[in-house]
Parts: structure tokens; sequence; C-alpha cells
């Protein structure tokens, strides 16, 4: 896969930079996490270092090929400016509509960014026309969102496809990482939580022939305890998942791989039991692992060379609940290992435990793109990438 380091920019002046500014706001269209702003910043510095013209493109939310002046990135774009402490050119939909390109394509120079990639139905349907009426005088394509590298969607596929193209700095980053995650030959240690084993089981499936360890947790854990004949009652599990779970527990044996779940929990009403003393237990709910499992995590750290993280492991919405996230965060954040994290909602916990992204080796802003890339998937916008 070619990247942006390889490239020669003496004849490349007009760019297309795909980028994720997908970003959470509030109800006053304020950026609540510009973490996906900032990692794209590395490779829009070099671009500018080598006097490129930049046209941003990005999805914001879900319009499915129509116009919501809710979902317009007109909202966010001073703010993506400021952060980038770059003049950002705002191109809307109406004006592209009408006009086209022709304000990118007229000016000398500058940074511009076309409104939410999703009003445009081309942009689902991997339109070649409409991908060409982006990329038409444009001299390189370059993905710097990773996190959209399993949608086969124009502006992922097929405009990688139309002209010279390579990913960005962090894209590249991210393959590599996953790459050394699944190469690894130490000793792997995978810390998966969330809600849904339907979600992660082709990701389980795969990081059982790399991981010498799997520490289960989030809700999806509620329901191994209770494949194991552990009370859950009224907590959150999937129905007619058992032989998921089963297949899961199977293959962990097949491969030598330990697969280890909450020793204790922390119920609603606060209170904290073992996972035995459960069954004694009616009407509750679990939000959160307990002290002893927390304990149970951190030794298996200590011995692990690579530690993958993927997941919350309690209801960190509410902070009564969020204390089991923090200290991992923070024992990691500390550790002497390898450690990956990976998923929106993981770093929403690293955030409230207010963690340096620094202090890790890597933190991936990717969530389903991250876990089909483990799971052995080619996806379209790598392959996209490497057909050239």
């Amino acid at each position: 896969m070619n990247n942006i380091n390889n490239i020669n920019f003496t004849l490349i002046k007009n760019v297309i930079l795909r980028v994720d500014y997908n970003v959470p706001i509030n109800d006053n269209f304020i950026i609540q996490d510009f973490t996906r702003i900032s990692r794209s910043q590395e490779t829009i510095e070099l671009l500018l270092k080598n006097n490129c013209k930049i046209l941003l493109l990005t999805h914001f939310g879900r319009p499915d090929g129509l116009f919501d002046e809710k979902l317009s990135l007109n909202h966010i774009s001073e703010q993506i400016g400021n952060n980038l402490g770059k003049k950002i050119n705002f191109i809307s939909y109406k004006d592209f509509i009408t006009n086209g390109l022709s304000q990118y394509h007229e000016a000398d120079n500058g940074i511009f960014l076309l409104d939410n990639i999703r009003f445009f139905s081309g942009e689902k349907k991997n339109d070649a026309s409409f991908s060409k009426s982006i990329t038409n005088g444009a001299d390189i394509f370059i993905n710097e969102a990773f996190s959209a590298s399993h949608r086969s969607h124009a502006s992922v596929d097929q405009m990688a496809k139309d002209i010279n193209s390579c990913a960005g700095i962090n894209f590249y980053k991210e393959v590599e990482v996953i790459n050394s995650i699944k190469k690894s030959t130490g000793k792997n240690f995978a810390i998966i939580g969330g809600s849904k084993v339907s979600t992660k089981i082709d990701t389980l499936l795969s990081l059982v022939k790399s991981c010498s360890d799997i520490f289960i947790g989030g809700a999806m854990a509620n329901n191994f305890l209770k494949f194991q004949k552990i009370n859950v009652s009224n907590s959150l599990i999937e129905e007619n998942i058992e032989s998921k779970v089963s297949l899961i527990l199977n293959d962990a044996i097949k491969y030598n791989c330990k697969i280890h779940l909450p020793e204790d929990v922390i119920l609603d009403n606060g209170e904290e039991y073992s996972t035995q003393e459960l069954n004694t237990k009616k009407d509750f709910k679990i939000f959160d692992i307990g002290t002893n499992t927390i304990n149970v995590i951190k030794n298996i750290t200590y011995q692990s060379d690579l530690i993958l993280w993927n997941g919350p492991l309690g209801l960190i919405e509410n902070e009564k609940f969020a204390q089991g996230s923090i200290d991992i965060a923070k024992n990691l954040s500390s550790s002497s290992s390898k450690v990956i994290v990976g998923g929106g909602d993981t770093i929403l916990a690293l955030n409230i435990a207010k963690q340096d992204f620094n202090n890790f080796y890597f933190v991936s802003t990717a969530g389903g793109a991250f876990l089909e890339a483990l799971e052995d998937k080619i996806l379209p916008g790598i392959k996209a990438l490497t057909i050239q």
C-alpha cells in the first residue's frame, strides 16, 4: 500500500484529502471531542509544506443521500479551522450543486471543506460518475480516514481508483499497528468490552489465535457469565447468543488462549459482589467490574508484551460505574508493555480517566474498521489504495 511518505510532490498541487470529522457535538453544535480532527493535522501540515491546495472530504452523521441542514458541516467548519489553526474555506451543498468545485479549482492555494459527503446519493452507491465529479482536476487522492475504510463508498473506494492515491500518515499507522497485533509472537493480552457479542464475535475468534489471554468485560460479559450458569438477573444480554459464546470458548481452548471473565461486579445499587454470590440475589443489573477483577486484569498486564484494549468495561456514561474503566486506563497508561487502544467508546474512557494519548503506543480513532481489520478482512479502503 502506497503511503504519503513515498510521494514526490514536485508535480502535485491539487489534493483531495478524505478525513473523518464525524465528531460528537452538543445541541448547540459545539464539538465535544477534537481527537479525529487533530489526527489529520500531521498530514495537512505535510501537504501545506509542499505547497499543496487541499480539498477536505468527510461524512457527518447519516443523512442517507439527502441534504439535512442539521448535519451540514457549516455548523462546525469554523471550529475545525480553529482546532487546526488554519482558515477553512467552506463549499456548501448548494454551491456544489450549482457550481461544482469551481471555488476550489479557481483558488491558488488554501484549505477547502466540501459539505457533508453523505448528502450526495453517489457517495453511498460508490458511483463512478459522482466520484469523478470530485476527482476531475485533482492530482492525488489521499485517505486519512481509516475509521471509514470498511465502507465501499465513493470517497473511500472509487476516488482512490480514479487518480493516483495513497494513505495518509495516520491511516498508514493504523494499518501498521493492526498488522503488528496479528503478527506478534510475544505474550499478547486483549481486553475486550462493549455491549454485544454479535458485533465482536469475529474479532474474538481472530484474537484467540494470537493472544495468550483475553478478558471479556462490559455488558457482553453477561452472556458468558450466564452461559456458565451464573445468575445475571436483569442485566443486559443478547438473546440466542449461546452458540456464539460456545464457539469462542471452544476456539480459545483449541488455540490455548485463556478467557477471563469478571470475578466480582458492581450492581446498579452500587454494591460489589463476587459473581458466585449473584446466585443468591434477585432483581439487579451488572454495571461495572469489581475490585478483584481490576486486580486480575492488572496482574495479566504486568506479564504481557502487547496489550489491546477495545471497549469500555462498565456503564461509563454514569460516573458511578466508570471506575473499572478508569482504573484500567490509568494502569495501561503507565505500562511498559506495547499498549494499543482502539474504538470510540474506549477513547471516551481515556478522556474520562484524563489520560494523555501520548502515554500509549497507539490510540486508534477507528471503531468498526479497526475491528474488521483485526478479523483478517480486506477493507475496501485499504484494497483501493493497494490497486495502483
